[in-house]
C-alpha cells in the first residue's frame, strides 16, 4: 500500500464548514477511486489539517493528490488556506481493527491521530522495518483503543509511523511506547525523532483491504 499525505492551514474560514465539505464531498468521491484503501481527515488544531490516503498502488496515491487539487479549486474557493507540505511512501508496516471500516463523520465520536516523524542515521531500511514488524506492530495492536498503525519509507532515510487510536489518552500512550521502543530496540539504526504530530480524525473513510497487515 501507498500513502499520500498532505499539511495545510487555514488562513480564513470556518474549520465546521471546511470539514463538513470533506465529509459530503471529498471523503465520498477519494472513497470511489480505484484501488482506495483509506482516507483520514485529520484536525491538528490552531487551523492546521493533515490528510492521509492510502491506496493499493503508488500510482494511485498519486492520482489521488491530482483529485484533491482539483476538488479543492472547485469546492474551497470562498477559503484561504496554505499548504503546508506534501508526503508520500510505501507503507511497509501496518495493523488496522475492524473498527476502522466504519465511517468516520462529522459530529461523531472521532478517534484521534498520532503522527511520528524519524530520520534514520544508519543501516539497512529493511532491517529496520523488520525490526518494527516483529517487536513493535504487535504490541501496539494489542494497546486498549487501538485502531490502526502504519509504518511508511518516505525517501532519503525519512521514516514515518501513523497511530490511530479511539482517544487522545490511548494515543499519547502510544507515543510513550514508541519513545521507549526507538531508544531500546532501534539504537543500531541512530533514529531520531524530528517530530510529533497530533489530531481529532474528524472524517474517515475505509475499506475491508486495510484490515490486511502488512509485514516487513
Amino acid at each position: 500500500m501507498f500513502a499520500s499525505i498532505r499539511r495545510y492551514r487555514l488562513a480564513q474560514g470556518s474549520m465546521d464548514e471546511l470539514t463538513r465539505r470533506v465529509d459530503e464531498g471529498f471523503a465520498e468521491q477519494i472513497s470511489q477511486q480505484p484501488g482506495f484503501v483509506s482516507y483520514e481527515f485529520i484536525d491538528c488544531g490552531d487551523g492546521e489539517v493533515m490528510t492521509i490516503s492510502v491506496f493499493s498502488g503508488a500510482d494511485q496515491a498519486e492520482a489521488s493528490r491530482d483529485l484533491a487539487q482539483r476538488w479543492t479549486e472547485e469546492h474551497l474557493r470562498d477559503l484561504e488556506f496554505t499548504r503546508l507540505e506534501m508526503l508520500r511512501g510505501e507503507i511497509l508496516v501496518s495493523r488496522a481493527a475492524e473498527d476502522m471500516l466504519a465511517p468516520g463523520h462529522v459530529g461523531g465520536a472521532g478517534r484521534f491521530a498520532s503522527v511520528r516523524r524519524y530520520r534514520q542515521g544508519s543501516g539497512s531500511i529493511s532491517d529496520l522495518m523488520h525490526t518494527i514488524d516483529e517487536r513493535f506492530a504487535d504490541g501496539i495492536q494489542a494497546m486498549e483503543g487501538f485502531a490502526a498503525y502504519h509504518v511508511l519509507d518516505c525517501g532519503a532515510g525519512e521514516i514515518l509511523s501513523i497511530s490511530l487510536f479511539r482517544d487522545q489518552s490511548a494515543a499519547e500512550d502510544s507515543d510513550d511506547l514508541a519513545l521507549a521502543f526507538v531508544r531500546g530496540e532501534l539504537a543500531p539504526f541512530d533514529i531520531d525523532r524530528t517530530e510529533v504530530i497530533g489530531g481529532t480524525i474528524a472524517v474517515s473513510r475505509a475499506m475491508a483491504q486495510l484490515l490486511e497487515p502488512a509485514h516487513a
